[in-house]
Formats: structure tokens, sequence, C-alpha cells
């Protein structure tokens, strides 16, 4: 693929990962970071969940917690968001290594 579909395909991904954040947080919730969040960022995070869903694939000891560490070191903000880690796994993450993810 060339680039400029490249491009085309990580703006929709990162529309989609937007959408599935405001259907899955709670509704009581505000998510004003995830607005603010830049494609960049957003690359990093993917980059950073695929990574994270190979250690999980690998049945390394991991956690939601250590998800969340890492999510941080990547994007600061995700920090006043209790649930950012959680709204980010389970939107990046298949279903099955999302479970796998809270069993540990």
């Amino acid at each position: 693929m060339d680039e400029k579909n490249n491009y085309l395909l990580d703006r929709l991904d990162f529309l989609e990962f937007k959408q599935s954040v405001l259907f899955l947080k709670p509704p009581q919730h505000r998510t004003q970071l995830f607005y603010d969040l830049s494609l960049e960022d957003f690359m990093k995070i993917k980059k950073y969940t695929a990574y994270y869903c190979t250690k999980i694939n690998d049945d390394e000891n991991v956690s939601l917690n250590d998800f969340s560490k890492g999510l941080i070191e990547i994007w600061a903000p995700a920090k006043s968001y209790p649930l950012s880690a959680s709204l980010v796994a389970q939107s990046l993450m298949e279903e099955a290594l999302y479970n796998k993810l809270l069993a540990h």
C-alpha cells in the first residue's frame, strides 16, 4: 500500500477508536481527554497495544496495571482518567486477549 492509503487507514482506525471509547465508557463519565488525542499519539498507543498483545499471547505475566503504567509513559493524559487503560485495551484488543489481560 502506498503512503496515502496507509494514512487513510490510520485515520479510519483513529475514528473507530474514538467511537469505541464513547460507547464503552460508563454513561456518567466524561472522556474529554480522548477528544484531545492526536493521531500521532493514537499511533503510539496502537503500537504499544500490539506489543502488549504479543506479550499476552506469549503467556508472559501481564496485568492491566502494568498496561496502564506503560500507557501513561506513552500518553501522559491517561493518568488523569482511571479507566483510560481499560478503555484503550478493550477498544484495541481482541476480546479474548482483553479477557486474558483482566484475568491476571
